[in-house]
């Protein structure tokens, strides 16, 4: 026999409503106080990764995937680079003591020599003041294009001197200031876009893949860079994505200016006081040569190991003679420095730049197995193959 459902009287219905609003309250805040520690925790906190998913098969196939030389096609039509012969770039660095934009310069100069063209390279030690004073420069000798290199340049600090570049008909082209994913900044006449994020989720790849998803991480982020700290926020997505609750983060975000003084003495804190921690992760290689220092300082030498991005010349080296810094996500600086030409070339011949500064960058991890192909020493442009110069002086019209 059914019975019948039992009913509520009006007493009894209030009860039951009050209490089940107090669970729901209690489960929400309950909840709230959880998710107090998501995010990226830029601000120098601890978080565990939200998934409890360990995805070692995904991570390995990446890592896999980017340890060799990839294929690469030039992104536009070719056309007659020689046109420009003659022609003057005046380049900006964000640094002139940055081994990273000396490195894409490297590559301009490359290009200059083949084509004709002068490329003056105005030194500055990092303040706006001198960019400001550099633009200034460029427009009073009437130069034919300016080209900004480096993460924190670009024309956003220096509004009315970009403006007056562009009335003074001479174009504006950044490089790496921004992801790929993000738009160019205003009075930019061309770009060559950046895969910040790409990068650092290959890093955190590397990581999870090395530690069987139990990676300890301290992550050095300079969040001023034009781009923001869409690279921190993709790392700290590929851990919770791929790695699970075996995984703990903590992000403490140095200015550029502060690196000299403050990296070495955050390492060196963090690997003393956290007997679990089994990996440094520098978001630019250049941060590298103040990490190893904290590290060896902090006792830490043969617990904790160093993956970074950039493959710096310099810092690839300190793969090949050490065992601290472990991998690399490198990109071929070079390739960056023709890609900055090609767009300075196509606008002073009157060419549409490549829109969306999209370049295809290959990214390349680089460790133990296979960083000597990129020299001994390491050398600029080296472990990339050939294809991209290739493909570069066959669009220019250039012989090979």
């Amino acid at each position: 026999m059914r019975s019948e459902p039992r009913k509520l009287g009006p007493g009894r219905r209030s009860a039951f409503t009050f209490t089940f609003l107090i669970l729901v309250a209690t489960l929400t805040a309950l909840v709230a106080g959880c998710g107090a520690n998501n995010g990226n925790g830029a601000a120098g906190g601890t978080t565990a990764a939200a998934s409890s998913a360990c995805d070692l098969g995904h991570v390995t196939k990446q890592i896999d995937d980017h340890e060799g030389i990839a294929d690469w096609r030039y992104p536009g039509h070719p056309f007659a680079a020689k046109k420009a012969a003659g022609k003057t770039i005046f380049s900006i660095q964000e640094n002139s003591t940055n081994p990273f934009t000396n490195t894409i310069v490297a590559g301009m100069k490359d290009v200059a020599k083949k084509i004709g063209i002068k490329v003056i390279d105005y030194p500055n030690q990092g303040q706006r003041t001198q960019w400001i004073q550099g633009i200034q420069q460029a427009i009073s000798e009437k130069v034919d294009a300016i080209v900004l290199s480096g993460g924190t340049i670009g024309p956003i600090y220096f509004k009315e001197q970009a403006a007056a570049a562009r009335q003074a008909g001479i174009p504006i082209v950044t490089v790496v200031d921004r992801d790929l994913t993000q738009g160019a900044e205003p009075n930019t006449a061309a770009r060559v876009g950046q895969p910040y994020a790409e990068a650092a989720r290959l890093d955190v790849d590397w990581m999870i893949k090395q530690t069987k998803c139990h990676a300890n991480v301290l992550v050095i982020t300079s969040n001023e860079l034009i781009a923001g700290d869409i690279n921190s926020k993709a790392a700290q997505d590929e851990f919770d994505r791929y790695c699970g609750d075996g995984c703990k983060t903590r992000f403490v975000n140095v200015p550029l200016s502060e690196w000299a003084t403050k990296i070495g003495t955050t390492t060196q804190t963090e690997v003393s006081s956290n007997p679990d921690l089994n990996y440094v992760f520098p978001l630019y290689d250049a941060m590298s040569q103040f990490v190893v220092p904290g590290i060896q300082l902090g006792g830490g030498i043969t617990r904790v190991k160093v993956a970074t991005f950039n493959g710096t010349p310099g810092i690839l080296r300190m793969i090949q003679t050490g065992d601290t810094v472990e991998m690399i996500v490198g990109e071929n600086e070079a390739h960056l420095g023709y890609a900055a030409m090609d767009q300075a070339m196509r606008l002073m011949t009157r060419v549409a730049p490549i829109s969306d500064g999209d370049y295809g960058i290959p990214l390349r991890v680089f460790d133990d197995s296979n960083v000597d192909e990129t020299g001994v020493p390491p050398k600029y442009g080296v472990g990339y193959g050939d294809q991209w110069r290739d493909g570069f002086l066959k669009a220019w019209g250039l012989p090979g």
